[in-house]
């Protein structure tokens, strides 16, 4: 009789399930939309070849995007940034458009252009001047309060803020306190706060939100154009939290502008165009940043930043980005050659993620291979054994 005992065929058997399983969880990973093998992972061309300076979502409709260009007017997107159509009907030619977004009702688009101020209630197919009380001037920024959907602010390069109060059918002009000098670079609201804040080319500056009795706050930025400022609250971010983008670098106010701060980290050798603070992300400390050398993420607030992926043309400014598509699940920036997306709609197989994908092959066929062998080594041993211990016939 035998005396070696053999090596379970259910755990044969569980010891090869294991790595199968293990292989096939590693592809399924490996070949996730838009994470894996076949998501991509940079950034991909949209094919729309235009200087974009402004970037808006119809919220109703994340498919819908609408983008303002620097000498062509309004473009549209019906299907995520696949298509783009011209729709600069009733605006001026070779009018910049500055700045682009939707009422708070997301009934009217309203266009801040370097010769006016201009809206459209269809979607941007016929276009209107908004007011024949506002002055002639570049219009460069807008903002709107959610807490009151029929108040508009705009921001001018000559004259300062203006406000209505009736969803832009009348405007009063509200400069008290901001510098004669000041060019409006960016407009922000903070919802809970109930400040106004304006980047200026001479700081930043905040007001109630009736746009009156403008104050500077600005200590600890330098000196110079702050091209955007942002309250982390507008976006359900920390209240009194603030961001800004200077000419060399991120700033942060935590204490809602009185003082503020950066770090060597903050991309301190970069203009920092734009900021946009990513509402899906866990209270919101992942941040974006169009600069003079690219786009940029943080994912503590601001603290530390990197590339978001290659694809970008190298070192080329990047002046507007927003979130859209179905489930906001694309990033866009407008880049000077035209506009990007990522991480894309389609996919696309990255030669990067092959040799974690190889290991695991591996150490599965390694793993089959000993099992297998060692099978094998134990039938042949257990045949030699039963030979060796078979007693001897007895001649009859």
């Amino acid at each position: 009789m035998s005396t070696h005992r053999s090596i379970p065929w259910k755990r044969v058997f569980t010891i090869r399930t294991a790595g199968l399983f293990l292989l096939l969880t590693f592809l399924f990973a490996a070949c996730a939309p838009n994470t894996g093998l076949l998501g991509g992972g940079t950034w991909q061309s949209t094919n729309f070849q235009q200087h974009i300076l402004t970037f808006t979502v119809d919220t109703n409709n994340p498919q819908h995007l609408y983008a303002g260009s620097a000498t062509q007017g309004v473009y549209v997107s019906i299907d995520g940034g696949q298509h783009w159509t011209q729709e600069s009907a009733g605006l001026p030619t070779l009018a910049a458009i500055h700045a682009l977004s939707f009422d708070i009702p997301n009934k009217k688009l309203y266009a801040a252009t370097s010769q006016g101020l201009f809206i459209s209630t269809n979607g941007a197919q016929q276009w209107s001047a908004a007011s024949s009380s506002l002055p002639a001037d570049s219009y460069t920024a807008l903002a709107f309060d959610v807490n009151a959907p029929q108040v508009v602010y705009v921001g001018t390069a000559q004259h300062g803020v203006w406000m209505s109060q009736d969803d832009g059918t009348h405007w009063t002009q509200q400069r008290n306190g901001l510098p004669s000098n000041a060019v409006i670079e960016n407009l922000a609201l903070d919802p809970i706060s109930h400040l106004l804040w304006a980047a200026t080319s001479v700081g930043v500056y905040r007001a109630d939100a009736q746009g009156s009795n403008w104050q500077a706050a600005n200590t600890g930025l330098p000196a110079g154009p702050i091209f955007t400022v942002v309250p982390a609250a507008a976006s359900g971010g920390t209240k009194g939290l603030l961001y800004a983008g200077t000419t060399i670098g991120v700033y942060f106010s935590s204490d809602n502008g009185l003082h503020w701060t950066t770090n060597n980290q903050a991309l301190t050798g970069a203009e920092i165009f734009t900021l946009l603070l990513d509402f899906r992300s866990s209270n919101v400390t992942t941040i974006y940043a169009g600069t003079s050398v690219g786009a940029f993420r943080s994912d503590n607030s601001g603290v530390d930043w990197a590339g978001i992926a290659t694809g970008l043309p190298r070192d080329g400014a990047v002046y507007a980005l927003t979130l859209g598509a179905t489930g906001y699940t694309q990033l866009y920036a407008a880049e000077t050659q035209g506009v990007y997306v990522f991480p894309g709609s389609s996919g696309g197989f990255n030669i990067s993620h092959l040799l974690p994908l190889l290991v695991i092959v591996l150490l599965f066929v390694v793993l089959y291979q000993f099992t297998i062998g060692r099978r094998n080594r134990q039938r042949k041993r257990q045949s030699t054994t039963s030979v060796t211990e078979t007693p001897a016939q007895k001649p009859s």
